[in-house]
């Protein structure tokens, strides 16, 4: 989030102080450098909610994807980038003379005005989705959001963010029926661009005196093993068992790292992180993988996996008895016990309890007591 937002402030920095008090003069082949980020303001607020709403701060491998539009327009740009300092001298003087020229000067393979169209399709296309996807994991979101004792700054940048695509999509329609000559604008672009600088500037105030709400974290967050990046501390008898008598029996070894196992999952909760594999959790205890396997096979008669999903189904029970299906999905409830997708979920509960979650679900409400 704040790095969309320091993205959005600097392209105001940068069109206000250059181009309208004329400071790009001095550095005319600074022209259009910033054009092709302003493509990662909507990748990284999406970044930012979807990384909220899983309790989560990974930067994914497929998050590189969202850098293509900018690799474009920068490769576009090459043939304005290459071209004279007269030229590019002329190319500002126009743009300082008559800002509404910014949006057809100084383009590439590709006019320029296509890029403005083109980010704004893009941010509301990441906007829909991340409004499809929040009502999918939490109906209830936007509702909640506007009780007086809410404290969901999420819901608020949303909302915010909402106000500048809305008008941002407007400008572009209203863009669109001048150039084809089906509507005449008359000065309506200008209202609906400052309207959407309206939204962003209340975003900004909202995070700026209100940051503990924009970026606490939600309760039960989920812990993430790569940012553990340590093992348990490892103290007393657990400590060293090189030191143990050679002749000791097996039993000896195995209950503390049995201890330690069950502490890692009950008190350190590492269960919740989806993906979790033996070798990562093995580095957690320190303590190598085949002899945290052994163990785990024989003192819990489980394989590794289905001890983590016994954890996380008792974890999901906790939400359910809890009333976390009054107001999230069961594909939220899935994510929040460490699951990677709904069917595992299932299965998994399934396999444990001998019924779906739903069928808990509905077996629970019934058997609460009525009341009055």
């Amino acid at each position: 989030m704040d790095k969309s937002l320091f993205l959005y402030n600097i392209f105001l920095l940068v069109y206000f102080l250059w181009i309208e008090a004329g400071y790009i003069l001095d550095m005319p082949y600074m022209l259009r450098i910033m054009s092709p980020l302003i493509y990662l303001c909507a990748p990284l607020f999406y970044v930012y909610v979807r990384n909220s709403l899983e309790k989560t701060s990974d930067w994914r491998r497929s998050d590189w994807l969202h850098f293509l539009p900018v690799v474009i327009h920068y490769l576009d740009l090459i043939p304005y980038f290459l071209a004279t300092s007269t030229f590019k001298l002329e190319t500002v003087s126009m743009a300082v003379a008559d800002p509404n020229q910014i949006d057809r000067i100084a383009s590439g393979w590709i006019p320029i005005r296509v890029h403005y169209s083109a980010r704004i399709l893009l941010q509301t296309g990441y906007y829909c989705y991340l409004l499809y996807w929040i009502h999918s994991l939490k109906p209830r979101f936007f509702k909640d959001a506007l009780k007086a004792s809410s404290k969901n700054g999420l819901a608020i940048a949303m909302i915010c963010m909402g106000w500048i695509v809305l008008f941002q999509f407007s400008f572009l329609v209203v863009e669109f029926l001048s150039f084809y000559q089906i509507a005449t604008s008359e000065g309506f672009d200008s209202l609906l661009r400052k309207l959407s600088l309206v939204g962003l500037l209340l975003l900004n105030l909202y995070i700026n005196f209100k940051p503990d709400r924009t970026f606490r974290s939600e309760e039960k967050a989920k812990i993430s093993v790569r940012r553990q990046g340590r093992a348990l501390p490892i103290t007393g008898e657990s400590m060293s068992f090189k030191a143990r008598r050679s002749n000791a029996p097996e039993e000896d070894t195995v209950s503390p790292i049995k201890e330690r196992i069950i502490s890692l999952l009950a008190e350190k909760k590492v269960y919740l992180a989806s993906g979790l594999e033996l070798a990562e959790f093995s580095k957690l205890l320190g303590i190598p993988k085949n002899l945290v396997s052994q163990v785990i096979n024989k003192d819990f008669g489980k394989r590794f996996n289905e001890l983590l999903n016994q954890y996380r189904i008792t974890h999901a029970i906790q939400l359910i008895e809890s009333g976390y299906l009054d107001n999230f999905t069961m594909e939220a409830l899935a994510a929040q016990s460490g699951f990677n997708s709904r069917i595992t979920f299932f299965n998994a509960f399934k396999k444990e309890k001998g019924i779906s979650p739903s069928e808990y679900w509905k077996d629970f409400q019934e058997n609460l007591p009525s009341g009055g």
